[in-house]
């Protein structure tokens, strides 16, 4: 992983207000800027993370989930597209952001089997939890509030083809002889102590941007996003040789060791400035949004603009949670 240290620290507005960006990092196709809050933005310390609190108690009927926040106290936003994963066993996630009060139970009707052979359901021990891979998300959000378990089915197989996987609409046939070269984007990414988000490039492109409502959030959160969602999306790329367009610096009339040096931190200063604007620029897109859920004082919304899709949840006026999103464009053969 290269990490560049660089001045491009203004704080982002709009969808992103509060927040500013950290330094690059970047591990061949896969880049990332994290997203870090500002003075400005509140704690949100009253959402707990999902990895220790939110619990699958049961799949009541396929297609159809109970889940649970079990923190005593703490609101929970379980993140969009989560999956719960066992071998052996009926594999199953949602279509969209769920919200649980704490302690409290949800009947979720419209997740996804991901597993189109019927193998059985999932018992409440050695969940496995996981996000959408990023080539199947825009599809599972435009299919929420359907109850059909099995619409996703065909997405998974045109997903699974593009990696050369045979046939078939079972998301596993892709993990399991993709996994280990997904697995070490799990560490291949520091995680800032006040990191609460982050924009995900692909090959140059600018492709998500998630933002969680706190650092411990983040840090449960952020290495599953980088393994499944946005790791797949990078293995992609690499598949059909996708390159970012590289900067070239200027070495005419280099005078010595110290003046490439310079050349070099203002050639990252300038990468940096131009991430930031993409970033911006998104953010600052004329949105259309409509409210999907209202409960314990949050609005989950619908967003899209053009390419782009997803999610945002608010607290009043202020944005607590964010998942936005576009595919990975390849040109196949």
């Amino acid at each position: 992983m290269t990490m560049y240290n660089t001045e491009a620290t203004k704080a982002f507005t709009d969808l992103l207000a509060g927040l500013q960006p950290g330094v690059i990092q970047t591990r061949n196709t896969f880049s990332l800027v994290p997203l870090l809050p500002t003075e400005q933005r509140a704690a949100f310390d009253q959402y707990v993370a999902p990895l220790e609190h939110l619990k699958l108690i049961r799949v009541q009927t396929y297609g159809t989930l109970i889940l649970q926040n079990v923190a005593p106290q703490g609101q929970l936003i379980a993140p969009m597209h989560v999956g719960f994963f066992q071998p052996g066993a009926q594999n199953h996630a949602t279509s969209r952001v769920v919200i649980l009060a704490d302690g409290k139970q949800i009947t979720v009707n419209d997740c996804f089997c991901v597993q189109q052979t019927q193998g059985g359901l999932l018992q409440e021990a050695q969940q496995r939890f996981i996000i959408l891979p990023l080539g199947l998300r825009k599809a599972a959000l435009a299919k929420r509030g359907d109850n059909s378990f099995s619409r996703l089915w065909q997405d998974i197989d045109l997903h699974n083809r593009r990696y050369g996987i045979a046939r078939g609409g079972h998301l596993e046939r892709f993990l399991r002889p993709y996994f280990p070269r997904l697995q070490p984007f799990r560490h291949a990414f520091e995680i800032l102590p006040q990191q609460v988000g982050a924009a995900y490039f692909i090959a140059g492109q600018l492709v998500g941007i998630e933002v969680t409502p706190n650092a411990a959030y983040w840090r449960d959160v952020g290495p599953i996003l980088n393994i499944y969602c946005y790791g797949a999306a990078a293995l992609l790329a690499q598949r059909y040789r996708l390159k970012a367009e590289e900067q070239k610096i200027d070495l005419e009339g280099l005078a010595d060791l110290d003046d490439l040096a310079q050349r070099l931190r203002e050639a990252r200063e300038w990468e940096a400035a131009v991430r930031a604007d993409l970033i911006q620029e998104v953010a600052a897109l004329p949105w259309q949004s409509s409210v999907e859920d209202e409960t314990h004082g949050l609005r989950a919304l619908y967003v899209q603009q053009g390419e782009w899709v997803g999610q945002v949840v608010k607290e009043k006026d202020e944005v607590v949670y964010v998942s936005l999103f576009r595919d990975v464009v390849v040109d196949e053969v």
